[in-house]
């Protein structure tokens, strides 16, 4: 394996061979057995494999029996929108009298508590579904059982030692008694398991299956939002999504996509058109808003986009202030990186977090006030668990979750300076300067290699996502006649060649004067379709570039 320094990342590795072996070899190693060029909802894994599936069945079937009330608990991002979606249609379909509730992200923050509870009961609940929680609020359970509330916990985070006893159900793939053969779903997906369960047993058998396939492009935009791995399942999911996105019955998804549909719809629609949209709502006004939209079929969607699109606007803006901020004000040499602020706002803290992670390759804590507490957001790069060692410090926290490489706590301030000299501790026999920031090329390839045939050779593979990415090559050499900046986009770059294909290299103009100096380059590239005014392109999206 080679390696050499590039502009952007520390280190370009690739395999000399790889020049020549074929493309299809290399992303057929990714999958080993499991690759199927043509995926098949019949492929997906039986909902009862999961724990206390029957259980939760069981009960919401007698809740519908003796109309009984239903009221789905959830939080504020994207995947407690799209899975309450998912709950609460498939519901309205079948005479469930269900309703959601939401915390307040500043009053309230995250977690089922015992007012909620209490305004449950007030309200004559009688059975509470929690999305994508709370596999750890074991007095709440306690608390909801005493009121004679049923709760059915929904949940893929990791499973602590202690789950409570007194719900109904917990269903959650991690759970180590579960017999689930794949582990990593989002929880949008659990979902989705839940309500296709109860589809088979309140709907016709054809009647069911074309609601689930109806409504898979919902669980979809979750399963790419949050970061979970194309394989297995979720790439059954995923492909199936991007099928269903393409003909979807739903207003709002035909409004928000059109003249985005095209040959090489890929993950990306789901990651940068339509998640940062749902968010936004959540994140600057109400997370009702996004529901409304996903449960409204109506004219009045097109006002409500709108609305939306000009609350994401805000957040672009938002976002880039916080985050200069953060990094005028860190030391990007500490092996983990705090940030406390009283600027930061609830909602953009983990953008913040993910930011300095990505640009230090640290892992990384940022912190707000919430009275006599501080709230953080924490994410770290793919070589170190951030929820593991978090895990050893538990009992300093009020609140705790998380994944892998990204965690969240609540802690009180008097004990935070004690948990910070802990980890600290830690963190610090660890030698960071051993991980350094890499990308590996897949292929090495000359530019007369580049057709259109060899992308649809490569488009066979798609889904990409998170644990099959696209393709990364390497042009070696590269001789150009002209770079420059691409139209009104002062941070991005054009290069021009003798060959008919497109390059751009996006957030590369820092390096203009450098790139200028060499005769010849070496480019690292994804090779996607451009189309435009319904003409198509080659397009080669500049990832790094090599100074010869």
């Amino acid at each position: 394996m080679q390696e050499l320094l590039s502009l952007k990342w520390n280190i370009i590795k690739y395999n000399e061979e790889s020049e020549f072996i074929d493309i299809e070899d290399i992303l057929l190693e990714r999958f080993n057995w499991d690759f199927k060029e043509e995926v098949s909802l019949d492929d997906l894994h039986n909902p009862y494999l999961l724990v206390w599936m029957k259980e939760a069945v069981e009960r919401i079937k007698k809740a519908k029996e003796n109309s009984e009330k239903v009221m789905i608990f959830w939080d504020y991002d994207v995947d407690w929108v799209t899975s309450t979606s998912i709950l609460m249609h498939f519901f309205k379909k079948v005479w469930i009298i269900a309703s959601y509730r939401l915390p307040h992200r500043i009053n309230d923050w995250y977690g089922l508590k015992n007012y909620f509870i209490d305004e449950f009961d007030s309200i004559w609940i009688d059975l509470v579904i929690t999305v994508d929680c709370w596999t750890r609020d074991i007095e709440v359970i306690k608390y909801a059982k005493e009121k004679w509330i049923d709760v059915i916990i929904t949940d893929h985070h990791s499973v602590p030692e202690i789950i409570p006893e007194e719900a109904i159900a917990i269903i959650n793939p991690k759970r180590p008694d579960c017999s689930y053969p794949f582990k990593y779903l989002s929880w949008a997906w659990v979902a989705f398991k839940l309500m296709s369960a109860l589809a088979h047993e309140l709907l016709s058998k054809n009647e069911a299956e074309k609601y689930i396939e109806e409504t898979i492009d919902i669980a979809a935009i979750w399963t790419v939002a949050d970061c979970m791995s194309i394989v297995w399942e979720n790439r059954i999911i995923v492909e199936a999504g991007l099928k269903q996105i393409k003909k979807s019955r739903s207003r709002w998804i035909r409004k928000l996509i059109e003249q985005k549909i095209h040959d090489d719809l890929d993950s990306d629609i789901f990651w940068f058109l339509i998640w940062p949209r749902l968010n936004a709502a959540g994140r600057l006004d109400t997370p009702y808003k996004a529901v409304n939209l996903i449960l409204n079929n109506s004219d009045s969607v097109e006002e409500t986009i709108e609305e939306i699109e000009n609350l994401n606007n805000s957040r672009k803006v938002l976002t880039t202030k916080f985050v200069n901020l953060a990094l005028e004000n860190i030391n990007p040499n500490d092996n983990i990186i705090f940030y406390h602020s009283t600027e930061i706002t609830h909602w953009i803290i983990w953008i913040v977090a993910w930011r300095l992670t990505e640009k230090y390759y640290r892992p990384s804590i940022v912190l707000i006030e919430d009275e006599e507490k501080l709230v953080a957001s924490c994410r770290s790069p793919e070589f170190f668990s951030i929820v593991e060692i978090l895990e050893k410090y538990k009992d300093y926290f009020v609140a705790f979750w998380g994944h892998k490489q990204a965690a969240w706590f609540t802690i009180l301030k008097s004990k935070f300076e004690d948990f910070k000299k802990e980890i600290l501790k830690e963190v610090n026999k660890i030698d960071f300067t051993n991980h350094k920031k890499t990308i590996e090329i897949d292929k090495i390839i000359r530019p007369e290699d580049i057709w259109f045939n060899f992308l649809n050779k490569i488009n066979k593979y798609k889904p990409f996502w998170m644990g099959n990415k696209k393709p990364v090559f390497l042009i070696k050499n590269l001789n150009y006649e002209k770079i420059s900046y691409l139209w009104q986009w002062v941070d991005h770059l054009k290069v021009d060649t003798k060959y008919g294909f497109k390059i751009c290299a996006f957030g590369l103009w820092e390096f203009m004067e450098k790139i200028k100096k060499s005769e010849n380059i070496s480019i690292i590239f994804e090779l996607n379709l451009d189309t435009f005014n319904g003409r198509k392109n080659l397009m080669l999206n500049i990832q790094d570039i090599i100074i010869n």
